[in-house]
C-alpha cells in the first residue's frame, strides 16, 4: 500500500461539491492543512494517478491521518521553461466528528476524482 492509497484526491470543483454535502450532511470540512510548496509537474487529465504526483503527495501529507481529503488546483500554468503548479490542501472535520466523515464517505461511496480536467482544477 502506497503512503497515499487511503487519500480521497479531488479536483477543486469536485471537492466544492463535497463540502457543500458534508455540509448538508451536518459535517463540516473545518480543518485544513496546506502544503508549503506547490507541486510542480506537467499537467494531464492522468495527473492523480502519475506516480510522481503521487511521490509528492505523499511528501507533504501532514502526520495525522485524519487528514485524508485532498483539494487540488491549478495555482499556476507553466509554459515550455516551466511545468504548471499544483496547490494541494488536506483537509479533515473535528476530531469527534471523524467517526461521522468516515461513515459518510463508505455510504456515499466517495472516490477521488477520475481525472483531473483542466476545468475542475481552476479556482474561482
Amino acid at each position: 500500500m502506497q503512503a497515499t492509497d487511503d487519500l480521497i484526491v479531488l479536483t477543486y470543483a469536485d471537492y466544492l461539491r463535497l463540502r457543500r454535502e458534508l455540509k448538508e450532511a451536518g459535517l463540516d470540512l473545518c480543518y485544513m492543512a496546506q502544503a508549503g510548496r506547490p507541486i510542480r509537474l506537467d499537467w494531464s487529465p492522468d495527473l492523480f494517478s502519475d506516480a510522481k504526483f503521487r511521490q509528492e503527495l505523499a511528501a507533504r501529507r501532514p502526520p495525522d491521518p485524519c487528514y485524508r481529503i485532498v483539494s487540488v488546483w491549478l495555482a499556476r500554468k507553466g509554459n515550455w521553461l516551466r511545468p504548471d503548479e499544483f496547490t494541494v490542501t488536506f483537509h479533515a472535520v473535528s476530531p469527534i466528528h471523524d467517526a461521522a466523515l468516515e461513515k459518510y464517505l463508505a455510504e456515499h461511496q466517495v472516490r477521488s476524482s477520475a481525472e483531473a480536467t483542466w476545468e475542475k482544477l481552476l479556482k474561482g
